[in-house]
């Protein structure tokens, strides 16, 4: 939820990738092995995308193991879910007494099998391709089921043919991996480019830089944890270019440190920021444009250069989908840390179109440390003592995220 190059991005869409397009073949997706005893299916939701793909999102009291098969004449999608039973009967679509809810999917159909399997059946209203992946938050665990129309004129048995050749192989445990979590520090403006400059003339490029050092210090201590400085001393670096490198040193975390401004000089606050949906869906548009005319067309190992579109589109769909999910964990770690030493702009976590945020494969979030536009903030900021205990509100907020990425990751490794 991992080849030990990438074992931190959420590994699950190379898997996707090689089970997508498959009709009438039974696929198993990568999460489909995620450990776990009896689990009980508590509800379901559906949510419409792009292009006429439906997401079905199962809610779970347990992880649970599960296999996913396309069929034709008629056309169906089958989940069947191992060891699991349902509080209550399913209801989307014509069920729920909504004919207009969903064009996709037609119908939901529902029965134990084998006396302790439960298997939903999803009628459509054309042939589709299917993929999941099996997620864990603070609030239980979620099967998203994400259908998409399929028009590739691929006959089966050469699908089959191509699906054989990338079976899936077995992923080792974060844990286990000898690769550290690397953590990109990016510290806000440089050169050209002072960013915001506070009463008594301090430049945010200077105190970015000062913390986001600090930062890889504390963090290169750490077991298992490495730091990277996007930029090491004061010269411009583009917003793109920051992305690219963290990329090329194969970042599985983002960090961007800034200190904010405004108008309004008694203005206090932290506050921490990830991607917007809206500025994730504009970037996914221009990733599938790149990667229809480059043979680089991969994110999270997932190789986007697919003949179906709609495979493509719905392949970054649930990277990018993933990659928030990720970033707003560690964003709220962070958060509840600087709050333990600053005053709180807002007490949740912030999104917005940052275009530095803005990479399918590495979670990211920007860090307002305080606003240097406050004269009594500003002095804090110029303070290495100061600037020290933010950098250890960073690397606590990371070090929980890390903490919990390797216990999901256990939990979720398939046998």
């Amino acid at each position: 939820m991992e080849e030990t190059t990438n074992n931190k991005r959420r590994g699950f869409v190379l898997g996707l990738g090689k089970a997508l397009g498959v009709a009438g073949i039974s696929s198993i997706a990568p999460n489909t092995f995620a450990r776990g005893r009896s689990a009980k299916l508590k509800s379901v939701s559906v949510h419409k995308g792009t292009q006429g793909r439906e997401t079905l999102v199962f809610e779970l009291d347990k992880s649970v193991r599960h296999r996913i098969l396309t069929l034709k004449s008629p056309d169906r999608v089958v989940i069947d879910f191992i060891d699991t039973s349902s509080k209550s009967k399913l209801k989307i679509g014509r069920n729920a007494g909504n004919k207009n809810q969903l064009q996709l999917v037609k119908n939901l159909r529902q029965a134990t099998r084998n006396k302790k399997d439960f298997r939903v059946v999803l009628d459509m209203n054309e042939a589709s391709s299917a993929a999941s992946v099996l997620k864990s938050t603070d609030k239980g665990y979620f099967l998203e089921v994400a259908v998409s129309p399929n028009k590739s004129r691929k006959k089966p048995e050469q699908q089959a043919k191509q699906i054989n050749k990338r079976a899936p192989k077995k992923k080792p445990s974060i844990a286990a991996a000898r690769r550290p979590l690397i953590i990109a520090i990016d510290a806000g403006h440089g050169g050209k480019d002072p960013g915001a400059i506070g009463q008594k003339g301090t430049q945010e490029k200077h105190i970015a830089l000062q913390i986001a050092k600090r930062v890889k210090k504390q963090i290169d201590r750490q077991p298992g944890m490495k730091g990277v400085l996007i930029r090491k001393g004061d010269y411009y670096v583009s917003l793109r270019k920051r992305i690219n490198i963290a990329r090329k040193h194969r970042a599985d975390l983002f960090i961007s440190i800034h200190a904010d401004a405004n108008l309004d000089r008694n203005l206090t606050g932290s506050s921490v920021y990830i991607l917007s949906q809206k500025g994730a869906s504009s970037e996914a548009a221009k990733w599938l444009a790149k990667s229809e005319n480059s043979y680089e067309s991969k994110v999270a190992g997932a190789n986007l250069h697919h003949k179906n579109k709609e495979v493509r589109s719905l392949l970054l769909d649930l990277s990018l989908a993933d990659t928030i999910d990720r970033s707003h964990n560690i964003a709220k770690d962070v958060l509840q840390e600087l709050g333990n030493i600053n005053n709180l702009l807002r007490h949740q976590v912030e999104s917005a179109g940052f275009v530095v945020l803005k990479s399918p494969d590495i979670p990211s979030v920007l860090v307002e440390t305080a606003f240097i536009s406050n004269p009594r903030e500003e002095k804090r900021l110029k303070t290495a003592k100061h600037q020290e205990k933010l950098a250890t509100a960073i690397l606590k907020g990371v070090r929980r995220y890390h903490v919990a990425e390797i216990k999901r990751a256990d939990e979720n490794q398939y046998t």
